[in-house]
């Protein structure tokens, strides 16, 4: 693994992850709300297939350094930045649940690029009505929401913290997954959900790239219904549903990597 920053301006940089660099096809990984860019099992599969992984961290993650962001669009150009000064052209991009939506973000706005998107368990179109009301209680759900907007980033950071620390496993815990999100006084945990809660800046009804979804039917973050419901919004997509495996199975995971590996 080489960890390595981009300084995308003066005292603010983003870390990354670049493995298997020399391979010839390219893989984007943007990860969930909780996440790291320390991917070396990941890494270690595709490069048997000859693929780069490209793990980029979220602003205020690990030793990323904090900055506030309007909206989507804005972590996307600091992407769009990075992915120029490696000289990366063409790739496809590995949504993991929240990050499905970062995905969906660049892909509108450098869509020449962006060849295909793979999303695992991914956060659907909540600022779409249809999408939301799949969310169980609409209007709990609707403030819970716009609460994330109104509350500061730290605030929402503590309280992330607070509902996860409760249900995450101790092994979880002691991960670097969990560890680099809670980094900068949880700022850019928080910045996440508020991101989420906000405007988008974008839509993705505009997405015109190949979708690849890959859905359970028993995953307690993401309703199903509403992984049917951002399905039949995107322009070209197509959704695995399967019965069981919950938000994260690992070995789910690993057989939808292997089919990424198909298809890049």
């Amino acid at each position: 693994m080489s960890i390595k920053k981009f300084a995308y301006e003066s005292n603010h940089f983003l870390e990354y992850s670049d493995y298997n660099s020399s391979c010839s096809k390219t893989l984007v990984m943007l990860y969930g709300t909780f996440g790291t860019i320390k991917q070396d099992e990941l890494a270690n599969f595709l490069k048997e297939k000859n693929i780069r992984l490209l793990v980029i961290s979220r602003v205020g993650y690990g030793n990323s350094t904090y900055k506030e962001l309007a909206n989507y669009l804005d972590y996307s150009k600091l992407l769009i930045k990075l992915l120029d000064s490696l000289q990366i052209e063409n790739f496809s991009l590995f949504g993991i649940s929240a990050g499905a939506l970062h995905s969906y973000c660049l892909e509108t706005m450098i869509k020449h690029r962006v060849d295909n998107i793979f999303v695992y368990g991914g956060m659907a179109a909540i600022n779409e009505e249809e999408v939301i009301k799949c969310y169980g209680n609409y209007e709990q759900i609707k403030r819970f929401y716009e609460f994330f907007a109104k509350q500061s980033a730290e605030a929402n950071g503590e309280f992330m913290f607070s509902f996860y620390s409760e249900i995450f496993s101790e092994e979880l815990k002691n991960s670097s997954r969990f560890k680099d999100s809670l980094a900068n006084e949880k700022k850019g945990l928080g910045q996440e959900v508020k991101l989420q809660s906000k405007t988008w800046g974008f839509t993705i009804k505009d997405v015109e790239a190949k979708v690849y979804m890959y859905h359970a039917k028993d995953d307690m973050e993401v309703p199903y219904q509403g992984a049917v419901e951002t399905a039949k919004l995107l322009k070209n997509s197509k959704l695995n549903l399967v019965e069981e495996g919950g938000h994260f199975n690992k070995s789910s995971f690993f057989e939808f990597s292997e089919f990424i590996s198909t298809k890049i």
